[in-house]
């Protein structure tokens, strides 16, 4: 039986968590619920509240308008922000849009920027290797993690992206357990293949996950503002793993990927 005094340290373990959001939007937007935060203010206020230590974050502009436009919105917003970096959303090279892929990628990293988003339904373009290969293949060279919302893709699709490019950081967010009979056979072949938290909060997932070897797989991760940061940061901490296994998922694999981006 557990002592009093162990129960209140796990209880309190989010303070030793360093917790590291990799999915976290600012900016207004059309769909914004009433009451439902935007800026920037607010967003600090709630990584106080939550005790989340670093997020990557993206504009909403970047995903509702157009990417061009909230890239350069997020980087002159986060500028002299601790520990809140930039995530650039990826269009086509093709399309005119944006430079060559050597070009924006260079850019990317001179801005701080080390991730990236696509959103190809909304956006209305294809990850395939015809049209976003070479972006990609750049990406991957300098192992620029990607994130990829739930409903963007296929899983047929993902299977694609992390066979072709083994060397990218594949983050998809917005997943839940029901995912599980598509990531378990992916996993096994394909272990540059991420899920962040945000939906991904069955009981005893965690736990269940490092039985099978892929703990490394799970980032921490909010979906914030659509998700109020609390049940993500509760699975972590409420998680039947020891506390380094959770500091692994509330920052350490995410913080590994970052450490990691321009060295290829």
């Amino acid at each position: 039986m557990k002592k009093e005094n162990d129960s209140l340290s796990e209880e309190r373990a989010d303070t030793a968590l360093q917790l590291f959001d990799c999915n976290c939007m600012v900016g207004k937007r059309a769909d914004r619920h009433e009451g439902e935060p935007w800026s920037l203010d607010q967003l600090k206020a709630d990584m106080v509240y939550y005790r989340i230590s670093e997020a990557l974050v993206f504009h909403a502009l970047s995903r509702d308008y157009d990417p061009v436009t909230g890239n350069r919105e997020i980087v002159e917003l986060l500028g002299g922000s601790n520990g809140l970096m930039p995530v650039w959303s990826i269009l086509p090279p093709g399309s005119g849009e944006i430079p060559d892929s050597e070009t924006f990628v260079s850019d990317m990293l001179n801005n701080g920027v080390k991730a990236v988003i696509a959103f190809p339904k909304f956006h209305t373009y294809s990850l395939a290797s015809w049209s976003m290969g070479k972006l990609l293949s750049v990406l991957e060279r300098h192992r620029v993690p990607m994130l990829l919302p739930f409903q963007q893709f296929d899983w047929n699709e993902v299977y694609t992206l992390c066979h072709e490019h083994p060397h990218l950081p594949v983050i998809t967010t917005g997943i839940n357990y029901r995912q599980m009979r598509y990531l378990l056979p992916l996993w096994e072949t394909n272990r540059n293949l991420y899920v962040d938290t945000s939906w991904f909060s069955a009981a005893d997932l965690i736990p269940f996950l490092k039985e099978k070897g892929y703990l490394g797989q799970l980032l921490f991760g909010t979906n914030y503002p659509a998700y109020a940061p609390s049940a993500a940061v509760s699975v972590i901490t409420y998680a039947d793993v020891n506390l380094e296994e959770k500091k692994l998922v509330g920052g350490g694999n995410l913080r590994k990927l970052i450490q990691n981006v321009g060295m290829g």
